[in-house]
Formats: C-alpha cells, structure tokens, sequence
C-alpha cells in the first residue's frame, strides 16, 4: 500500500435509504482520517451522490450498467466497468453494498488482485424475502460471493448468527459494526406534521418513516392502530413513506373506518422532520437489520416500538420490542409514558477505519 490507502465504496442506488446513509457516514468519518482517500461508485445519480459530491467534496463515479433488477447482459457490462475502474485507480481497498454491487463489485475486485475486499451486508432480506428453492439459490451465491472477499461486515449478533446457519463466510472473516447516523438537531423542524394533518398538540402521534412493501408490514401497523383506538381515542397513527403497498393500505383503513385516525401521507423528503412530531415510533416489519429510523429516532429521544426482528433488540432492549400474541397496546402506553430512552450497544462505527487500514 502506498503513502495513502486508497479506498473505493460501491453501492448500487443512490437514494437515501439505510445502505446509503451508512456509504455517507462512512465518507464523512473517513475524512477525519489523513491516511486514506475515498472515492464512491454508484450505478446511478441520485441524493447520495449529490451529498457525497456537494456537502464532503467526494469523487463519485457512475458506473451505468449497474443496475437494480437482474440483467445477465448488462450485469456482465457491469462488472466490466468496475473492473476498468478499479484497474484504473489502483484502490487498495474495495468496500460493496447491496446486493448487486455486493456480487459484481467483490468479483471484479478478486480478479483485479485488490488485498483487501469487504462487503457490509445490511440485513438479511435480500435473502429472507425469498423461499424455498429461489431462497436456497440466492444463499449459493451469497456463499460463493463471501468466500472472495476478506472481510464481511455484519450490523448485528443476529445476523451473525444467520450467517453461520446459512454458511455465509468463514467466521473470521465476520466484523461486527453496529450502524451509526449524525443528526444535525439545530437543523431539524418541529410542527410540520402537525400542521400539515392539523393534529392539535394534545393529542398523541404514533407513526413510521418507511417505505410500504411486505417487509415493512403496514396492515400490521393498521391492525394495531384499530385496537388501540378502542380505548385512547385522543391519537393519531401516520405513516410517511411511498411503495408498492401503498393503495392497498389506503383502502384497508377505508374498509375498517379509520381515515380519521389513520394516514398514510406518501413520502417526504425531510423525513425526519415529520418523524420529529412522532411520540412514538411504531416498527411492524416482518424483517429488518437494524434500520436508519430507529437511529434518527434515538437521536430525537423519540420512544420506540417495534417487532422482534433483526438486530433491533441488541439496539432498544427487551423492552422495546413485541411479539405475536402480545397486549401491544399495553406496550404503547408503557412507553407513551416513559421519558427515558436507552441505548443497549456501543458506538464502534470508527472500526470501518481500522478495517480499511489494517495490513
């Protein structure tokens, strides 16, 4: 390695969603860091992009055939981009997120002789949204995939176990690396929700930032809000965020006559601020690793609540999440009523940097 380690991070859209907040977080850590250059490639342009351009001075490349659904022909283009980029630059490390940019970006990087190749895997629904013999497939090539790379990052003790049940990776190649955000507080708004809704001061918001997809659950969220409702009229449940699912959860609170208590605004481009009128964070996924809302939430001091999945509780302790079966209205006023907030794990997101430059 040279005077300076040069790193390039690969990633696939450039949206602002979880894997891309934690490729900007890792960019603004690394510039506290003199001993290694950063540069980012992404298979599109997008908020990511402009950020790591225009707020931390990043070179960012694109590279155009790396795209989101399955292409075989263009996927083959992709990597051969990558690979002219990574000859090109002569990175000493190369760092994949996502799926796609996962298995082309660690390929490409094995075959230009790169010593050190990591990929972060954010959680195990690229693999868990599948079954049977299309699951056991996508767990072949993730397997195939981990052996290439010297290094797999996972965000939570749960997915580590699910890597070891599905034989992904030797275990020494496995980096726990809990995610981390920075929330520039001065800058985050209060009452936009509210008065956007006309939600009086009063009365008490249950809601999620998030997209509206089977992972995500919204019709468990309905169900809860119709059970709670029974007994604490004086709240209002919002869910902020677009998706595929989005009409049906419409129409499921129009056919349990809750439109009065019950919102699905579509997305918003300043989240958190809406997020920021929320006194409880409400998460009903059927699977995640551990997601960028419950961090913001954690920064705003909001109470969470959320199912059993993932790494969330290692984040939030017992007490904050569910299960099947359980009183979670009873849950909710535990925690509408507790004004502490508690944080389980601790903070070793800088271990990306010893990562990059171990030898």
């Amino acid at each position: 390695m040279g005077e300076k380690v040069k790193v390039l991070q690969i990633i696939t859209k450039a949206d602002w969603a979880g894997a891309q907040r934690i490729v900007y977080e890792i960019c603004k850590l690394a510039k506290e860091a003199p001993k290694i250059e950063m540069e980012v490639a992404v298979g599109e342009k997008g908020i990511l992009e402009e950020k790591l351009r225009n707020e931390l001075g990043i070179t960012v490349h694109t590279i155009k055939n790396l795209v989101y659904p399955i292409k075989p022909l263009v996927d083959l283009k992709g990597y051969r981009e990558i690979k002219n980029l990574i000859k090109q630059n002569n990175y000493d490390v190369v760092h994949c997120h996502s799926s796609k940019a996962r298995i082309l970006g660690v390929l490409a990087a094995k075959r230009s002789n790169v010593k050190r190749i990591i990929y972060t895997q954010h959680g195990y629904w690229s693999i868990l949204q599948y079954e049977g013999m299309l699951r056991k497939m996508v767990i072949l090539i993730n397997r195939y995939v981990a052996k290439k790379a010297t290094d797999l990052v996972l965000i939570s003790k749960s997915d580590i176990d699910l890597s070891k049940k599905m034989k992904i990776g030797n275990e020494d190649k496995y980096r726990l690396i809990y995610n981390k955000i920075t929330v520039e507080k001065d800058k985050i708004k209060k009452g936009i929700l509210r008065k956007e809704l006309n939600i009086k001061q009063a009365t008490k918001i249950i809601g999620n930032v998030s997209r509206l997809d089977e992972q995500k659950n919204p019709f468990l969220f309905v169900d809860i809000a119709k059970e709670y409702l029974k007994n604490n009229n004086n709240t209002f449940f919002v869910w902020v965020g677009d998706g595929k699912l989005k009409e049906q959860a419409i129409n499921y609170v129009k056919k349990l006559n809750l439109e009065d208590k019950v919102k699905f605004i579509g997305f918003r481009e300043n989240g958190i601020d809406y997020m920021n009128d929320f006194d409880l964070l409400l998460l009903t996924s059927n699977w995640e690793g551990v997601p960028i809302t419950i961090l913001e939430a954690i920064e705003l001091n909001i109470p969470i609540l959320s199912t059993d999945v993932g790494g969330i509780k290692e984040i939030i302790g017992d007490s904050s999440v569910f299960k099947k079966g359980e009183n979670i209205s009873a849950k909710i006023n535990e925690k509408l009523n507790s004004n502490t907030h508690k944080v389980f794990i601790k903070d070793n997101f800088s271990d990306y940097l010893k990562l990059y430059l171990e030898k």
